[in-house]
């Protein structure tokens, strides 16, 4: 690209009988009216480099504002995700209360836990013996009414 750029020196009298490039700019007429209501952007002195150094700094400076620019939108990310998150970490059951509060929260479901557990095994235990009860009076009734004498 530098080698085309020296190509347009207009000390070098080679490219005298050439046309000189032009540059055309093509205008965009269909105007929303959102872009009507806003003031045009502010405009910067642009200077073309017409050299290697100072196509190198334009380079690096561009590069540098979309660097910042980046870094700035991953930032404004950042700390609007890491509200979220403490906005949801807010709302989690038990987040009000102290580790003495929690710690005396768990002994208590652990009693209830073992009572509760403790009703499960009684229960069960009678539906065992009602079960036994049903079976045996079940085999009776059918051993008579089959006539049938159990050994």
């Amino acid at each position: 690209m530098l080698k085309e750029l020296a190509k347009l020196d207009p000390k070098n009298n080679d490219n005298n009988n050439k046309p000189k490039p032009r540059l055309s700019i093509k205008l965009n007429t269909a105007k929303s009216k959102k872009a009507e209501d806003t003031p045009p952007p502010k405009k910067k002195d642009i200077k073309f480099p017409l050299t290697q150094e100072q196509y190198t700094k334009l380079l690096i400076e561009t590069e540098h504002e979309r660097d910042v620019q980046t870094t700035q939108n991953l930032a404004q990310d950042i700390l609007a995700k890491s509200a979220k998150v403490d906005e949801l970490v807010s709302k989690l059951p038990g987040m009000d209360r102290t580790k003495e509060m929690q710690m005396k929260r768990i002994n208590e479901l652990i009693k209830e836990n073992h009572s509760v557990t403790k009703e499960l095994e009684e229960s069960y235990a009678v539906a065992n013996k009602r079960r036994e009860e049903v079976r045996a009076a079940l085999e009776e009734s059918t051993s008579l009414a089959l006539g049938i004498e159990e050994e």
